[in-house]
């Protein structure tokens, strides 16, 4: 058997090729393709592989699969953290990636299956259009404040009549850009609605309030397999949502959230809390309850507790009505 360490970068990878005893058997630069991969290793059957999880590593792990090879995907902090104590170096390099695997002490990140690859990617995909069409429409509001013309609502159908009657050349070719993001946008946005209800874990998630098609694919996606997390703590770590903890000797204090974690989940449930509270009383009773001493704190509470919910309707396969029949504040 035979350790690989993969230090990917964007059109090659260096690796290094260890023994059971952390001898280097091979190592040196291959580029990122099959062909090249294949012919660099072709004189190791058996192999186990280590690649970090950043950049752009998910087309090397299908190719290493497709060797054969058993492929283990390196969580970057934790990495970086256990070369530091058990290597002594802070540089997390292909050597390093294959004595950690060698000796046990590599730190794993979930490897989804490449069908929830897809969906990550469609639903990230939107994301990213929408991010797109709300910079072109600060650029618009931007020409407006400097020629100082005030439109009470430059978006809505009056406003966009408006802004077309306004003959500024720039405004003329960022709405044509606009028109082009919302067709875009939805086309998108159908594609998510069939999946979504096409999606056991989705149609599940939509059951609770403040979820839709969008965020339902998201933390379906995102969360990929509820059996990896081994309680509703767990999921809500993994969200970032928990305060952090500060402890000195017997003392214990709370900060702000830690924010580490899956920044679409942190990012999509807390968007999910603020149609919660408006379109359910149990939920909007739970945040005034906190607001009344900070209404930022409440609606992060409100998330928190969103995904707490998410994992107990995946976990018993449930509707939230038949999962939640008490109040929210149990």
């Amino acid at each position: 058997m035979y350790f690989i360490g993969v230090d990917v970068h964007k059109d090659f990878s260096y690796v290094a090729i260890l023994d059971k005893d952390g001898n280097i058997i091979k190592q040196g630069k291959v580029a990122n393709n099959k062909h090249s991969i294949q012919k660099f290793f072709s004189e190791f059957e058996k192999a186990k592989v280590a690649i970090e999880a950043c950049g752009i590593f998910e087309p090397l792990i299908e190719i290493f699969k497709s060797i054969g090879y058993e492929v283990k995907l390196a969580h970057p902090l934790k990495t970086k953290l256990i070369a530091e104590s058990k290597i002594k170096t802070d540089k997390v390099d292909a050597n390093v990636l294959a004595n950690l695997l060698r000796t046990n002490f590599l730190p794993e990140s979930y490897l989804p299956k490449m069908e929830i690859r897809e969906l990550r990617e469609l639903v990230r995909h939107r994301i990213s259009l929408v991010r797109m069409r709300a910079r072109i429409k600060n650029s618009i509001r931007r020409i407006l404040i400097r020629r100082g013309i005030e439109i009470k609502d430059p978006f809505s159908k009056e406003g966009r009549k408006q802004l077309s009657d306004l003959k500024i050349y720039a405004i003329d070719n960022y709405l044509v850009l606009l028109d082009k993001y919302d067709e875009l946008i939805n086309k998108v946005s159908k594609e998510i609605k069939e999946k979504t209800n096409n999606n056991e874990d989705a149609s599940l998630l939509m059951t609770i309030p403040g979820i839709g098609y969008f965020s339902a694919l998201l933390i379906a996606s995102e969360i990929a397999d509820i059996n990896r997390f081994h309680s509703s703590k767990k999921l809500a770590s993994y969200t970032g949502l928990v305060p952090s903890l500060n402890q000195s000797g017997i003392r214990k204090s709370y900060g702000k959230i830690t924010k580490e974690g899956n920044r679409y989940l942190r990012w999509v449930l807390v968007q999910c809390a603020h149609v919660a509270i408006r379109q359910d009383e149990r939920f909007m009773k739970f945040y005034e309850r906190i607001a009344k001493k900070s209404k930022q704190k409440a609606i992060i509470a409100v998330a928190r507790k969103l995904a707490t919910i998410c994992y107990w309707v995946l976990k018993k396969r449930k509707p939230f009505n038949e999962v939640y029949t008490y109040p929210l504040s149990h």
